[in-house]
């Protein structure tokens, strides 16, 4: 069923719009502009990063839609535990892949820079989540395209994420930002929570040429 919001915008549910989903993916790949060069490996990189909320949790998700076209989306997962499950096997067979392109020399150096930033960056997000709360039922992510991040397209999937939680009994939820060195804490304290845990992240400060940290988010509801 879609919903009607105010500033021209349309939510609708996920299930029909996953071409779109992957597209926009593509085009936000870093912090809203696409990555900028062929990355080896890329289609098996996005099922790492789309796959199990497209395969498995689209039912929970949502897409925003002004003038006809996907400007957003949010992705909900539920099921922690099987998450985490189905992520080790996908990473395990991104990380052959990658190694048996690096030891065959089919491995760009762009793309080796890249995954070698995105294996440290997987070692402390691994480490901080050790550190996290455990009675967070739900972890969400939300793209927006380049344009539409005023806050009227972010408040209405934000409002989505909320309202789908509490249908399925999650009091609280956590998701992850990337924001450029001390910009956006405080706005983001305000509208979505508590800001838990603040790490650099190296693939993107290395792409975007200054530093870049990401935030986790907390928001009990």
């Amino acid at each position: 069923m879609s919903i009607i919001l105010e500033h021209q915008i349309r939510l609708e549910p996920l299930n029909q719009y996953k071409s779109e989903v992957r597209h926009l993916f593509h085009e936000t790949f870093l912090m809203g502009r696409p990555l900028g060069f062929p990355l080896d490996e890329v289609g098996l990189y996005e099922e790492l990063s789309l796959a199990w909320y497209l395969a498995n949790a689209a039912h929970l998700g949502a897409v925003a839609i002004r003038d006809n076209e996907v400007v957003g989306y949010a992705l909900v997962c539920i099921d922690p535990v099987a998450y985490d499950e189905w992520l080790a096997k996908v990473a395990k067979k991104l990380t052959r892949r990658v190694f048996a392109r690096l030891v065959t020399f089919r491995l760009t150096t762009r793309s080796r820079k890249f995954y070698r930033l995105r294996f440290l960056d997987s070692l402390t997000v691994w480490k901080s989540r050790k550190r996290l709360p455990i009675d967070v039922g739900a972890h969400v992510h939300m793209n927006i395209k380049e344009g539409e991040r005023s806050g009227a397209v972010a408040l209405a999937l934000l409002g989505h994420i909320d309202h789908v939680c509490r249908d399925h009994g999650v009091t609280s939820w956590i998701g992850e930002i990337n924001a450029s060195l001390g910009s956006r804490e405080r706005a983001l304290a305000r509208v979505l929570g508590e800001i838990i845990a603040i790490e650099p992240n190296r693939t993107f400060t290395d792409l975007m040429g200054h530093s870049v940290n990401r935030l986790t988010v907390r928001r009990d509801l």
